[in-house]
């Protein structure tokens, strides 16, 4: 979930033709970036569906051979979206950036479905910060995410109802599945989520994949707390996709928090299949 660094030249070229225009990708590439990441193209791209994630939905430019929820759904699914979508971004900068209204911008008035995979880099930023007190962090954390998640969803229905009229949008988020702390980082320095970074930092815990699978059992039920709260809100549970409580397991991981392209295959499948009734897209 952290942001991968820039660097390979082809990841650009090959992750770039994702973006939502329909222009030859490489006539200009600042331009595509833009529209993909920031969902900031070159005049409105209608679609039914929009999606704003980190890099659960695309990791950006360091692995392009890896085919996350983004890439999945459009070439086996079929969906057609408008986003904002970026390795390393948080809840709390797409609401600090409005990046909502920018992705209601580019969809338009037939866009119905807004896709998020966020709060997992809301959750591991700055570790050092749960050392010594772990549960008073994580409750600030899980209160600040469910806060800009109900902030976004309200603002951005307001949004596109006052710009196109009609009913309020659906949102649709994901729970992320379970992390395998054991893993070796792919990149130095990237080991977000793994027992070398924990313990880098001082951050001891009794046992690694025990912290990190209670850890996200918390989000997952926020989530669950948060559709109680907010009725434009469905959430789709990933969980036990690629093996199950307390750690994935190795053969479908990239790293410590990433598949690789065969779990992303996994999980692809099980989130098309569960938002299915309400995009009526993928089958």
């Amino acid at each position: 979930m952290k942001k991968i660094k820039y660097t390979v030249l082809l990841g650009m070229v090959v992750f770039l033709i994702h973006c939502d225009t329909k222009k030859d990708y490489f006539d200009d590439v600042g331009a595509n970036l833009l529209c993909t990441t920031y969902a900031v193209c070159n005049g409105e791209t209608p679609a039914k569906t929009g999606i704003i994630g980190d890099s659960w939905t695309d990791l950006l430019l360091g692995f392009p051979a890896v085919e996350t929820l983004r890439p999945q759904l459009e070439n086996r699914f079929h969906y057609k979206f408008v986003g904002a979508t970026l390795g390393g971004k948080t809840l709390q900068q797409v609401v600090s950036q409005g990046l909502q209204f920018q992705v209601i911008d580019q969809g338009g008035a037939d866009m119905k479905v807004i896709i998020l995979s966020l709060g997992g880099n809301d959750i591991q930023a700055n570790l050092s910060e749960y050392i010594g007190n772990i549960e008073v962090v994580q409750a600030q954390r899980f209160a600040t995410i469910k806060a800009n998640l109900k902030q976004m969803i309200i603002s951005g229905n307001a949004y596109k109802i006052s710009r196109f009229g009609g009913p309020p949008l659906k949102w649709i988020i994901h729970g992320y599945d379970y992390p395998n702390p054991y893993m070796t980082p792919v990149i130095a320095g990237s080991d977000e989520g793994c027992k070398s970074k924990f313990d880098r930092i001082g951050l001891v815990v009794p046992d690694a994949a025990v912290f990190t699978s209670n850890q996200l059992d918390a989000f997952n039920n926020l989530l669950l707390d948060t559709i109680r709260e907010e009725p434009s809100l469905i959430y789709a549970d990933l969980r036990n996709t690629l093996g199950g409580k307390p750690n994935s397991r190795a053969e479908f991981m990239l790293d410590c928090i990433h598949a690789n392209n065969l779990g992303y295959t996994y999980l692809a499948d099980k989130f098309a299949r569960l938002i299915y009734p309400i995009t009526n897209v993928g089958f």
